[in-house]
């Protein structure tokens, strides 16, 4: 089986290692040129520097070609995107993904990954089962989870215009899903940046999202 790793932390170090012990093909993105080559020696597998929420970067690691793809960066909102732009994008039959925040599980669900856990260990497990995703249109159906879709018009006076997404801190349970700018239709990254005037659109909770408008709208 031919594996992408995206993140060569120390989650992503124990997922190179136990998938290289199970004879998978493992290629890592990683964007810390040191982190780079310490895994390229350690490990003896291609590694890929630079930013794996990036198209280029992903084809050049060969995504076209990959069963699975596992999104395990320190960042919820580029696991996301890694993860959604491996399906939708390129067609990749199984995506996995570390959740860094707790709660996210049901959010990043709700959006179609395959899987999102808080474990290393059982994603390291999962990759060897047959895992299928659910049809979308019955998840976002399912109301007992209580999670909404809103729409955000970020007002003159949010405190958060010409701020990175990574350091706004966000409610609980809630992500950001596409950032509308005039006629574009931007996908959020950690670097992405508020504009006034943005159409935020976000998965929440009921019970943030409230907090969640205000903080964007600047009421």
């Amino acid at each position: 089986m031919f594996v992408i790793v995206v993140g060569g932390g120390k989650v992503g170090s124990y997922l190179i290692k136990e998938l290289l012990e199970k004879d998978h093909k493992v290629h890592v993105v990683e964007n810390i040129s040191d982190n780079c080559k310490v895994l390229k020696e350690k490990y003896g597998v291609k590694v890929f520097c630079g930013d794996g929420t990036k198209e280029n970067v992903l084809e050049e690691a060969g995504i076209n070609q990959a069963d699975v793809v596992l999104a395990v960066t320190g960042d919820d909102q580029d696991n996301l995107v890694i993860c959604q732009m491996a399906e939708r994008k390129f067609d990749v039959p199984r995506t996995f993904t570390r959740v860094n925040t707790p709660g996210n599980e049901r959010l990043f669900d709700w959006l179609g990954v395959n899987v999102a856990v808080s474990s290393s260990s059982i994603l390291s497990a999962l990759v060897e089962q047959e895992m299928t995703i659910e049809d979308l249109r019955i998840i976002l159906n399912k109301n007992h989870d209580k999670i909404e879709l809103v729409r955000i018009q970020v007002g003159k006076n949010c405190e958060y215009i010409n701020t990175k997404l990574r350091d706004i801190y966000f409610p609980l349970e809630s992500v950001l899903v596409t950032i509308l700018r005039g006629d574009e239709s931007l996908v959020p990254r950690g670097d992405s940046i508020i504009k006034k005037d943005d159409l935020i659109v976000a998965l929440t909770r009921r019970e943030y999202k409230e907090e969640l408008i205000s903080m964007f709208s600047g009421g």
